[in-house]
Parts: structure tokens; C-alpha cells; sequence
């Protein structure tokens, strides 16, 4: 059977015109572009993301095991469609887009094609799309973190992590001549190696995620995971002692893009992030830390930190389990916001907003979308449904949310800071009871 004959049959008449609808409306978007500025200069369309208007498609497509995403399959119909409309070749390039690394896959129908059938020409491309879902592996780059010797070994640790979770996660933190080695492996046959050879192919220090299927699938697949996986491992260092330290040559800079294992691409940094969902960001590898006060300082990964790192990761391995759908609505409606958040609250300097963040998590999973009055009361209700010995410390997190809303600071004793710790591993364990009972 074709594979275009496999996605329809798959996704049902009624989703396939959906798709066919999106498709088109992109034409329409793409046809209704002037082809010159003000200046007199080419204009070049930008094809609409379109993920978020598609994700009960995407969660349909993952549960039907097709391996591509809905966007493969509206970019198909959209330059097919788009070759008939156009007039010209430059025209139909510009009105295209040209190529562009994550929102087109397979090649480009090229404007020779124009003339053939369109069901032929997009049963073509189909049949591109489907040899283009192989096994990829993303890499995110990774900063900000100190061992305290050199015998600390993060890449056994997460060697040894990452086989306990039983996930394809892998990590590239080898000193130089392992990661020569590691180099001459996975791409034999050059002329010659060295260390600036291995760290550019394996974006060292990295972490990444194997995905199987097309490259857009496995990008954001891929993403999803290093993202949570990265999101845990900042809140896991926040909530041990011994990860307080003070301003430790900390670099903050935006998180770069994600690149694929072997393509020798290089991760540009990404300025935008804040202006996406918490779902659609890219993986942040900057594992920096403040403590309040003003405080920044960089991860420890070393022997001293390593046993209750894994232990609570381990612990929250619900939630990395959940991701293997990753289009499930409890993951972008739940995890993905609840980690963004209680991430932002191990970043942020000031004692009294990680309290407000904690607290909008606690809104986030237990208040109606509509409510804005009586908050209190629907995080009580729901507390008391999951975990109703959690109360006496929500009163004292709420008392202290009051106090900082009144007075405008918090301060920082000790009593304060094993609260915020004590609130973010009490966070994460009502985020787990909920998703034990959706």
C-alpha cells in the first residue's frame, strides 16, 4: 500500500479534510503575498508554524504510529497545491518560501513537475516523506555546571541515569581523547581527528534523545523530551542542599537551537523563546541556579550531587514516561507549563516571585481555565482530593505569598529556603497524583 494511502486510512476521511483545509488556507496566505516590497526587493513567504492549530492532529498521528507529524503532511499538500496556483517558477519560489530546514520535508516539487496530476505529484512526495523517517539523534548544548574534581564523571552519571530510565537519552561530556574516539566511530574515514574536531560534531558538553521517523517528527519528538529531561534536572539541583552557592562565573545567555547528531550544523542562539508556549520552546541546556538574594551560581554535578539527582528523576519517571506521546493533552496542558514554571522559580533571584511561581502552579493544576476569584478554594478542594496532608505546608506557602504581596520582600533564612525547596518537591508530587488519575 502507498504511504499516502497509509495516512489516510490511519487518520480517517474527516481529518484528512482537515488537513486538505489547512493546506489550503497556507496557499491563500502564501498567494495574497505582495512579490515585491516597498523597495522594490523580493519577498520570500514564511510558512505559518501551524503545530498549535494542529495538535489534537498531532496527538491522532502519534497514537496511530505514523512516525511524521500533521505538519509533514499539510507542507506536502501546500507546495503541491501551491505549483498549480502560481504563474511562474520564480513566483511559485518565492511564494514557497525556498527550502527551509523545519517546515518542509522531502525535496521541493520543482515547477517541471507542474504539469503532472496532483494526485500523482502528492503520492510522490509521500513516498519521499516515508524514506525519510530513519533513527536521529538531537543534541542540546549544556552550560553552566561545575564538578568539584575531576574524577566527578558526569558522563557516567548520565550514562548510568539514562540507562536506569530506560530512555534514549545519550550524553557527550567526555574528556578530549574519549571524545576523539567517540568521534572516529561515528564518522570514520577522515583524515584526521582532534578534540575542536569532536566537540563541534558532538556540541560538547551535550545531552541528547534517538527519535525514529521524519525530520520534523524527530525534532520536536526529540525536543520535547530534552526539554522535560532539563526542566527536572534544574529543579532536582534547587531542592538538595550543598547547590547553594554564590556567583560561580555564571554565563547567562539565550539557550542556542538544537541540532542533529552528524549534520556538522551549529545551534544559533534563539532570542524568541519567551514568545512561544511553554510546549513549543526549545531545550534550555543553561543549568545555572539562583538561591535568592540575588544569588547565581552554576549546577553541581559531581559526587556529592549525583545520588539524589537520580533518585529524584527516578522518582519522576511518570512524567518522561507520559512524553512518549508527547501530543497528549495532560503533557501540553499540565507537565510542559507546571515544569516551565517551577524552572523559571529555580532561575529567578528573588525570594518572594519563586513563591508566586509556586503558587501559579498549584493555580495552574487545580484552577479552572475561567475562574478567576476564590483560587484558594479550588487549590484546597483539589489538594484535598490528591494529597490532603500537603494542607498545613500549603498554609504556610500561602501565608507567605500574603506576607511578600503586603511587604514586597521576603527574607532569606533558612526557614524561607527549605519552604521553597519543601514547596517545589510538593509541587511535583501533586503533578504526578494528577496525572496518576487523568
Amino acid at each position: 500500500m502507498a504511504f499516502l494511502d497509509t495516512v489516510r486510512n490511519k487518520i480517517g476521511s474527516e481529518h484528512w479534510a482537515e488537513l486538505e483545509r489547512v493546506a489550503e488556507k497556507e496557499v491563500a496566505r502564501a498567494m495574497g503575498m505582495p512579490l515585491l516590497d516597498a523597495d522594490k526587493k523580493e519577498n520570500f513567504y514564511q510558512q505559518s508554524l501551524l503545530l498549535g492549530e494542529l495538535l489534537g492532529e498531532c496527538d491522532l498521528f502519534e497514537r496511530a504510529g505514523l512516525r511524521i507529524l500533521p505538519t509533514d503532511v499539510v507542507n506536502i499538500l501546500f507546495k503541491c497545491k501551491l505549483l498549480r496556483a502560481t504563474n511562474g517558477e520564480r513566483e511559485y519560489f518565492q511564494r514557497s518560501g525556498g527550502h527551509s530546514l523545519f517546515k518542509t520535508s522531502g525535496p521541493l516539487p520543482s515547477w517541471s513537475e507542474r504539469s503532472e496530476p496532483l494526485d500523482v505529484l502528492i503520492d510522490r512526495y509521500f513516498n519521499s516523506l516515508e524514506k525519510e523517517i530513519v533513527e536521529r539523534t538531537l543534541l542540546t548544548r549544556v552550560s553552566s555546571f561545575s564538578s568539584v574534581s575531576s574524577d566527578s564523571d558526569p558522563q557516567g552519571f548520565f550514562q548510568r541515569l539514562f540507562s536506569a530510565l530506560a530512555l534514549p537519552f545519550v550524553s557527550f561530556f567526555d574528556d578530549d581523547y574519549h571524545l576523539v574516539e567517540k568521534h572516529k566511530r561515528f564518522e570514520p574515514r577522515l583524515l584526521s581527528y582532534d578534540p575542536a574536531a569532536a566537540t563541534r560534531f558532538f556540541t560538547a558538553p551535550s545531552l541528547g534523545y534517538k527519535a525514529s521517523g521524519s525530520r520534523v517528527y524527530c525534532f520536536w519528538h526529540a525536543s520535547i523530551l530534552l526539554r522535560t529531561f532539563l526542566n527536572l534536572l534544574r529543579i532536582a539541583s534547587y531542592v538538595y542542599p550543598g547547590q547553594r552557592d554564590f556567583g560561580r562565573d555564571v554565563n547567562m545567555c539565550a539557550p542556542t537551537f538544537p541540532v542533529f547528531l552528524g549534520e556538522h550544523a551549529t545551534g544559533a542562539l534563539q532570542w524568541q523563546e519567551d514568545a512561544k508556549e511553554s510546549w513549543a520552546k526549545i531545550p534550555d541546556g543553561c543549568l545555572f541556579l539562583s538561591f535568592g538574594y540575588r544569588g547565581l551560581s552554576n549546577m553541581w554535578l559531581d559526587l556529592r550531587t549525583f545520588p539524589r539527582l537520580e533518585k529524584f528523576i527516578c522518582n519522576h519517571k511518570v512524567i518522561l514516561n507520559s512524553l512518549k506521546n508527547p501530543w497528549n493533552p495532560k503533557n501540553i496542558m499540565d507537565i510542559a507549563p507546571i515544569l516551565d514554571i517551577l524552572s523559571s522559580a529555580t532561575q529567578i533571584p528573588d525570594l518572594g516571585a519563586k513563591v508566586l511561581l509556586i503558587y501559579c502552579c498549584l493555580e495552574h493544576l487545580f484552577v479552572p481555565v475561567n475562574a478567576y476569584t476564590e483560587n484558594k478554594k479550588y487549590i484546597i478542594g483539589g489538594m484535598n482530593a490528591l494529597s490532603p496532608e500537603l494542607l498545613p505546608w500549603f498554609n504556610n506557602l500561602y501565608n507567605l505569598r500574603c506576607s511578600y504581596a503586603h511587604k514586597g520582600f521576603v527574607l532569606r533564612d533558612d526557614q524561607t529556603m527549605i519552604l521553597i525547596a519543601e514547596s517545589m518537591k510538593n509541587v511535583m508530587k501533586l503533578l504526578v497524583g494528577k496525572l496518576s488519575v487523568s
